[in-house]
This record gives C-alpha cells, structure tokens and sequence, in this order.
C-alpha cells in the first residue's frame, strides 16, 4: 500500500472516531457535553477539509480528553476507550499532518552578482 492509501485510510477512520464521540458526548445531554460534542464536530470539518489546524486541534483534544479520563473528570461511563482513544488520536493526527499538511521546501535564492 502507498503512503498516502494509508493516510486516507486514517484520515477517514479519524473521521469517524471523532463523529462517534460527539455522539456519545452529545448524548449526555448537558451544557458541557453539547458543547463538547460541538467543538468536536468543528474540529472533525476541520479534518475533513484537511486544515493544517484541525489535525492540531483534533491532537490536542485528544490528549485533553486523555487527561480528563485519566483523572476522573470526565467521560468516567467511557474511561478506557476514551484513554485509549486520546492516545491513538494524537498519534495518527501528527503522522496526517505530516502527509497532508507539509509545506513545500523553500530553496533559498541565489545571491545576486
């Protein structure tokens, strides 16, 4: 398989990950989790559109849904899928961001004589 087959591939499987979780977040139905489920929904047309920010978000909420899990403040009826979930989450967002975000090499100029 390529290397960009592969990336779709989990781009799309982030996809889906992030559409499941604001599912279950919004189902609690709570002020913080509806707004939890809509920063997730933002940050999942973010990766959908393939924004250079949106990978960096959908890696930072990952590890701040990680942390949430891991100290109890949060996502306590999901704990270990939300923990392992976080943790996969900002592996493969910084493997998409390096595929489909990298900027093109600047060759420097050639001084004028």
């Amino acid at each position: 398989m390529k290397k960009t087959a592969i990336a779709h591939l989990l781009n799309a499987l982030l996809l889906l990950w992030l559409i499941a979780s604001a599912g279950v977040l919004a189902g609690e139905l709570t002020i913080q989790t509806v707004f939890a489920a809509a920063l997730t929904l933002a940050i999942a047309v973010c990766v959908w559109r393939r924004m250079r920010w949106g990978y960096f978000a959908a890696a930072a909420w990952g590890l701040a849904c990680y942390q949430l899990a891991k100290e109890g403040l949060a996502l306590e009826h999901v704990k270990r899928p939300a923990m392992l979930g976080g943790f996969a989450v900002v592996i493969v967002t910084l493997y998409l961001h390096e595929v489909f975000c990298r900027r093109a090499s600047i060759t420097p100029s050639e001084p004028d004589q």
